[in-house]
């Protein structure tokens, strides 16, 4: 007998666990990971995949939750996958996540390769913005991609996938639509003999579904936040959209795709300033000097970057 007080399954009798308010519908545990599960197979099955794909895996809920997806759909991949973590040196909250990692990729038994911004950059993220007035998360998230890239290269990795979520997609749109620089609509959109290629598999799922899929399959860990998210853009403008989303269901994923719509429909018509190389490093960039350079520069002279880089 069904409790009348429990919701139940909008597909199927089942208790439901789920409540999604833009389309009006329960989910059952095994319909809310056949949701997720499938949007992540869909997202795949459109994109050409090399025979080896890299995860970016940080040991968080969406990353793990991506990671443990791929694992149950996998026997419809046509590709096998690796997890990539790096480890930027953040004291009191690395640590707790590397671990996770570590144990998250023991447990699903994929292998796990680790780059260290100490060992690519010589200092930490801490080192590098103790006692500055720089952007953490800026600088954070510019070293980030080149250690992933060198990652990538040393493992022969031609495409990666993050776990960046819809929610993610639609903060990245209206941080986008601030800066009022339509070229970062258009980043990472077009090839690259350079640069692996990203991809987002949760690009049309939210964050309450990838949370709760992490909560379902028993992988959601109770980690704690990096120090410098509280001083990011992204963070106010998280604020904000949850608060119009609790309002208005639906405008999360209207942000996400109205910018999606846009690099489709423009996106071959896009055309990007040739790459030049890095005077410093050799690496291509947009400019004489690229940005990891620019970062580093208050750090090292430019003939101790070349060799850390």
């Amino acid at each position: 007998m069904v409790d009348n007080h429990q919701k139940t399954c909008t597909h199927c009798l089942r208790p439901a666990v789920y409540l999604d308010r833009v389309r009006e519908i329960h989910l059952c545990r095994e319909h809310l990971m056949a949701f997720v599960e499938g949007q992540v197979l869909a997202h795949l099955e459109k994109t050409n995949l090399p025979p080896v794909i890299g995860i970016a895996f940080s040991g968080g809920k969406d990353s793990t939750a991506l990671l443990k997806a791929f694992c149950r759909i996998h026997n419809d991949l046509p590709c096998s996958f690796l997890a990539m973590t790096v480890d930027e040196g953040i004291e009191g909250y690395r640590q707790d996540t590397i671990r996770a990692a570590e144990e998250i990729c023991r447990v699903l038994g994929v292998p796990h390769h680790i780059i260290r911004f100490q060992d690519v950059f010589g200092h930490s993220l801490d080192q590098l913005v103790a006692g500055s007035e720089r952007n953490a998360c800026t600088i954070c998230g510019i070293l980030r991609r080149r250690a992933l890239e060198i990652l990538a290269r040393r493992l022969e990795i031609r495409v990666i996938a993050t776990g960046h979520n819809q929610d993610d997609h639609a903060q990245t749109a209206i941080m986008n639509a601030i800066s009022g620089d339509e070229k970062k609509i258009f980043s990472g959109f077009a090839e690259s003999d350079w640069y692996a290629r990203r991809i987002k598999p949760f690009a049309r799922v939210s964050e309450r579904e990838v949370t709760l899929y992490a909560i379902l399959n028993g992988l959601f860990h109770d980690l704690p936040e990096c120090p410098y998210a509280v001083s990011s853009l992204r963070g106010e403008v998280r604020t904000l959209l949850y608060r119009y989303e609790l309002k208005h269901p639906g405008s999360m994923r209207n942000a996400a795709r109205c910018e999606e719509e846009i690099r489709q429909r423009l996106g071959g018509s896009f055309t990007r300033n040739p790459y030049q190389a890095c005077v410093s490093c050799g690496w291509p960039g947009s400019g004489r000097v690229c940005q990891v350079c620019k970062v580093l520069n208050d750090t090292w002279t430019g003939e101790d970057k070349a060799d850390h880089i």
